[in-house]
């Protein structure tokens, strides 16, 4: 038997033309089924994703204030626990500041993705909170000033000139590569020192500095604050220390 005959029907009995509209409208008839099925039910795939705890690890910078420079020397790169989960300090930064000598750390830190917040120990982590950080030799708050940020904490020289009106016995002590050092770290050189006699027994000491400072969204930070003219900053070692004002920034 011949598949189409003389009338074009199919096997003799359907009209071909008759047969193809019979399934266009099956085909749409289940095409709208799916649809309507499918706008009921949930997707599952979507559902387990949203609803999953994600275990993942994050680095995140911390402050933890202004201490003495022994209780500043006992951050180190080490295991912690914050919030009452191991973390891992993988970079210390300290400058002087007029509470003490400032720590901010960088801390790896594992915690769980949930649906609005990162949680560390069932806390939600985000800018601006403040979490313990302990280990045997201290327990210091910490606030995170720093999301999803390198495992070292960056840092740039800035160079700065200074003046300051000192006693002719710290004029004689300055002199160029000393460094400030705060709590085994050197924060500050001076790299160049020129002196002018004042009335008595007073000298204007003026000194080119290079601060390690920590890079931020802000700039170049020292301490609390940018260095900028006007500001007035510290410098001390072993033998002498002043506090000068800055005149000129180097770009």
């Amino acid at each position: 038997m011949e598949l189409l005959d003389e009338h074009g029907r199919v096997f003799g009995i359907v009209n071909v033309i008759d047969l193809l509209v019979v399934l266009f409208v099956v085909a749409v008839a289940v095409a709208g089924i799916a649809l309507v099925l499918g706008a009921d039910g949930p997707d599952d795939t979507q559902a387990v994703n949203e609803g999953a705890d994600v275990l993942i690890n994050r680095t995140m910078t911390v402050d933890l204030g202004a201490h003495s420079p022994a209780a500043a020397a006992l951050v180190e790169p080490e295991t912690v626990q914050f919030g009452g989960t191991n973390a891992t300090v993988t970079d210390v930064y300290r400058t002087p500041s007029d509470a003490g000598v400032r720590v901010v750390a960088a801390l790896r830190v594992q915690g769980r993705m949930e649906t609005n917040a990162f949680t560390v120990g069932g806390t939600a982590v985000r800018h601006g909170s403040t979490l313990q950080i302990t280990t045997p030799s201290y327990q210091y708050d910490a606030n995170v000033i720093g999301l999803d940020e390198a495992a070292a904490i960056p840092t740039t020289p800035v160079t700065a000139t200074l003046t300051a009106n000192v006693s002719t016995a710290v004029a004689d002590a300055v002199e160029p590569g000393d460094e400030h050092r705060t709590a085994g770290q050197t924060v500050a050189t001076i790299q160049a020192v020129s002196r002018e006699p004042m009335s008595g027994n007073r000298e204007r000491l003026t000194v080119r500095v290079e601060f390690v400072a920590r890079e931020t969204t802000a700039g170049p930070m020292y301490g609390n604050d940018p260095i900028r003219i006007g500001r007035q900053v510290g410098f001390a070692t072993e033998r002498y220390e002043f506090v000068g004002e800055v005149i000129e920034v180097e770009s």
